[in-house]
């Protein structure tokens, strides 16, 4: 019987003057990396400025964050190794991200609500791509992108690339979506009114 092979994880940063630039990087693509490195960032205290996620024809995935610490601290090689060994646990050991949050006292975010009356949702197939395009914008709310991409986890959807702003107190994020059970857009009249319905029951 062969062996199934596991991803090989690669966490690494470069210190910037305000930021930190965080890239994390697996030898095969999974659905809810993101979810699970958001949860992880969150838990640490640190805040995603922008983020780019990228998925190869090969499977190859190579994510990066402009991150930032809510309290001003530094990306320590302490602290890197701690959010490797966090992020290790959950695709090599099964552990959930409920689980993960909950061991580490952040469990009420699982449950929170924004309460954004200007949130503005978008979401379209466009005839010219392959992928489902999702446009929010919103006001900015710490964890908020982890809330984003745990509702998309949880509905079989994957991130195929995303980019992620924060400014003057404003989110603006855009995603490229697809099923990750078909690998098609999302359907019109099943999973949008679904997708919409999740994210407005926080927003």
């Amino acid at each position: 019987m062969s062996e199934t092979k596991k991803p090989i994880l690669h966490v690494s940063c470069v210190p910037r003057k305000d930021t930190t630039l965080l890239k994390i990087s697996l030898s095969q693509d999974d659905l809810g990396i993101l979810f699970r490195v958001t949860s992880v960032l969150y838990n640490h205290g640190w805040d995603i400025l922008e983020a780019v996620a990228e998925t190869s024809h090969e499977g190859h995935v190579q994510d990066l964050f402009v991150i930032r610490s809510w309290i001003g601290g530094e990306m320590s090689e302490t602290l890197l190794s701690q959010i490797r060994r966090d992020l290790y646990s959950m695709f090599y050991e099964g552990k959930s991200v409920e689980e993960y949050l909950r061991e580490n006292g952040k469990g009420d975010v699982l449950a929170r609500k924004v309460r954004d009356p200007e949130a503005s949702l978008k979401l379209y197939n466009p005839i010219s791509s392959d992928f489902t395009v999702m446009d929010l914008r919103m006001k900015d709310t710490t964890g908020i992108l982890f809330q984003i991409t745990e509702a998309l986890f949880h509905l079989g959807i994957d991130i195929i690339s995303f980019t992620a702003n924060s400014s003057d107190g404003k989110i603006r994020d855009s995603f490229l979506l697809r099923t990750s059970l078909t690998g098609e857009k999302l359907d019109e009249k099943t999973l949008f009114p679904l997708l919409r319905s999740r994210l407005e029951s926080f927003l």
